[in-house]
């Protein structure tokens, strides 16, 4: 088990034969690098921030395929019999519903799934909090260290592409010794040491000097126009990169240069793309609207603007100590109302 984030650098650097790509930063002191735009942001405000996870990215995906799939099963019924042929047989019928099933019986298993927690950072507090199944992880930023690393991935289909990793080290609430390094730069493909640098300037300025600051990372009394685009970034979703696609066409046309080639497909992909896109949209909403409710009472508590700001390794022995006195007092009562 990796402890600290001296031994997850050692680590690293040890993987990759050298420390030359590798920079162990910490809260305290400014690393040199310009704060950069995570595009991970998912709110911001005076009290905390949030940056969504790769499982809430993914979300929706399997309803997404529901929607065209169910979508091409219908029009495959219906397109006969709006051109005057009836119905061929009771194979119709069974596609048919086949079809509504496979649009709604995603839909409705991954919206009673367990919604996906971000990663929250509490300025008030000064921590950072990440569930994972269910289990509370967490972090005192007055002794946070960060670990930035580049690699590149090599293989014979894409050549050699640039990944990079920001990750921290978190501990179990309740159990201590139970850690786990935590990657905070969302998706590594394309990233390079300064960009996933910049994404720690940016959180270590939120958390020391914001919440609002400008690109140097110096503050600013109101939300600044980097913060804005910041913001602005991380609401894009796969739905308004769709809609977005479709407006490329118009866009060309308006210039009036002719409309390209790249144009043209961008705007015929976006129509197949839209069902599916529309189905992730949806689940996607519904999920961040469940996950501010589904934290344990604790944080909740925590993230309330007149909340307590103790921290969780301040109440972490008394709570614990509380819940177990709880679930003996159940077991007590189980015991006597069971027969024998």
């Amino acid at each position: 088990m990796i402890e600290n984030a001296k031994k997850l650098f050692d680590a690293v650097a040890s993987k990759f034969g050298t420390s030359s790509n590798v920079l162990l930063l910490n809260g305290k002191s400014s690393s040199g690098y310009a704060p950069s735009q995570p595009g991970l942001v998912e709110s911001q405000d005076c009290v905390f921030l949030s940056l969504r996870t790769g499982s809430a990215e993914s979300k929706g995906i399997l309803t997404g395929v529901g929607f065209f799939v169910g979508a091409v099963g219908i029009l495959l019924v219906l397109l006969p019999n709006l051109f005057g042929a009836p119905y061929s047989s009771n194979l119709d019928w069974w596609v048919f519903l086949l079809s509504v099933l496979v649009i709604f019986g995603p839909a409705i298993w991954e919206i009673n799934r367990p919604p996906s927690l971000p990663i929250v950072f509490n300025r008030r507090t000064q921590e950072i909090y990440y569930d994972l199944k269910g289990e509370l992880y967490h972090a005192e930023w007055s002794d946070i260290e960060a670990v930035a690393y580049e690699y590149q991935v090599i293989n014979q289909y894409s050549g050699s592409i640039v990944h990079g990793n920001l990750e921290i080290i978190l501990k179990k609430f309740g159990a201590p010794d139970d850690r786990i390094a935590l990657n905070l730069s969302g998706v590594p493909a394309g990233k390079r040491l300064r960009t996933v640098v910049g994404i720690w300037e940016y959180l270590r300025c939120y958390m020391t000097i914001g919440p609002w600051f400008d690109e140097n990372g110096n503050r600013t009394e109101f939300k600044s126009l980097f913060i804005d685009k910041s913001l602005k970034s991380g609401e894009l979703s796969f739905f308004d990169l769709v809609l977005e696609s479709r407006r490329t066409l118009g866009q060309e046309r308006k210039e009036g240069h002719g409309v390209s080639g790249t144009a043209f497909l961008s705007w015929l992909t976006s129509y197949m793309l839209f069902l599916p896109a529309f189905g992730m949209e949806c689940i996607q909403k519904i999920d961040r609207k469940k996950a501010r409710h589904r934290w344990p009472e604790v944080v909740q508590e925590r993230l309330d603007p007149n909340g307590p700001t103790t921290r969780l390794i301040d109440i972490e022995e008394d709570y614990m100590v509380q819940k177990q006195q709880e679930l003996d007092e159940l077991h007590e009562r189980m015991r006597k109302t069971l027969p024998r």
